[in-house]
């Protein structure tokens, strides 16, 4: 090849990096998963899975749960339920809620709380 030929070469992988580049900062952004919790079967609260926080739910005679929300995914972090299954369960990724089959939920029954993790662009 000659030095015109890598030249050319590079001009357009050159474009193309630039092109690539731009559509990805100029895009929009994608819908984040939303992360509901139900107490009582009741919507306590909703919030995007991006909106990282610590969600106390406080119900009075000694029952509570606290729901964390961060960069690993949605868990239940503490609860007073006796057999704590809630806080065991594994953490969910809110990106890949999508292909949990039946697994997006964390349910700790003897406090009556549910936390459903709902796939972008899906409603809750």
């Amino acid at each position: 090849m000659k030095k015109r030929d890598w030249i050319i070469l590079a001009s357009v992988l050159l474009l193309a990096l630039l092109a690539f580049t731009a559509s990805k900062l100029l895009a929009p952004a994608s819908p984040s998963a939303t992360v509901t919790v139900f107490v009582g079967g009741t919507q306590y609260r909703q919030v995007r899975a991006d909106e990282y926080q610590t969600i106390t739910i406080d119900q009075g005679g000694g029952r509570r749960n606290v729901v964390v929300i961060d960069e690993n995914g949605v868990r239940m972090g503490f609860s007073t339920c006796k057999n704590q299954i809630c806080v065991h369960h594994a953490v969910i990724d809110p990106n890949n809620s999508d292909k949990l089959l039946l697994d997006n939920w964390i349910v700790c029954l003897p406090n009556g709380v549910t936390v459903e993790v709902t796939p972008a662009g899906e409603e809750p």
